[in-house]
């Protein structure tokens, strides 16, 4: 991020003489700065394998941002920490692994759900080729997450296989069973969304009140 003045991590994957990494790692802290991952509500650090926001602190970081030291106070907190509004987590190894934006979050009866989470979860069926998950709207949960699946050519998979897979995979807060989980094909896809980025493309083509529409009109019986 720009904020930071230069890269937060460096992958040693390609350095002279390479280090093995793990798959989906964005390699160690830079040099001569300092990383932590905290709370995103409580702001207090978090052990190894805790996701959480990811800071940074340093003397390569901005001052601040020209004539806004509001937006400055609220990206750089009293101890110099540059809070960069990504989730994450650093492993026994000391290797950064980015999970999501803190942005994107879905909060779920006061629980964080990463969209990114559900997301490669699902894009491992073979029979899903794009997938999307984003909030909605909901009286009880404050927001639920809703997918929006791409089937891959020849597929036939079902919206209740779909919520079974999740059910079985994640914590309860993740699951997507009682809640929307929009299917298209791939040719259909195709003719309504021309986008490198299928989340993006969903949020900005459908507001909250078109997936209450649909929501209306698909079986979210729970399972």
């Amino acid at each position: 991020m720009t904020e930071a003045g230069a890269p937060m991590s460096m992958c040693l994957a390609f350095a002279k003489e390479p280090f093995e990494i793990k798959s989906g790692a964005c390699g160690t802290v830079i040099r001569n700065a300092e990383m932590k991952i905290v709370d995103p509500d409580t702001g207090i650090s978090l052990p190894r394998n805790k996701p959480g926001e990811i800071c940074i602190r340093g003397d390569q970081i901005m001052k601040g941002y020209l004539n806004d030291p509001e937006a400055t106070a609220q990206t750089i907190d009293k101890e110099g920490w540059l809070h960069s509004g990504d989730l994450g987590y650093i492993d026994e190894d000391d290797e950064l692994f980015i999970m999501d934006r803190l942005k994107e979050l879905i909060k779920y009866k006061g629980f964080q759900v990463a969209p990114a989470e559900l997301e490669a979860l699902l894009l491992n069926l073979p029979d899903i080729s794009d997938v999307a998950v984003i909030p909605m709207k909901d009286e009880e949960a404050g927001e639920v997450p809703v997918a929006f699946v791409v089937r891959s050519n020849g597929s036939t998979i079902t919206e209740h296989e779909i919520k079974d897979f999740i059910y079985n995979q994640l914590k309860e807060l993740s699951y997507l069973h009682g809640e929307p989980c929009i299917i298209w094909n791939e040719d259909e896809i195709n003719k309504m969304i021309i986008s490198e980025n299928l989340q993006y493309a969903v949020v900005g083509k459908f507001s909250y009140g078109w997936l209450e529409i649909q929501s209306k009109k698909i079986d979210t019986k729970a399972m």
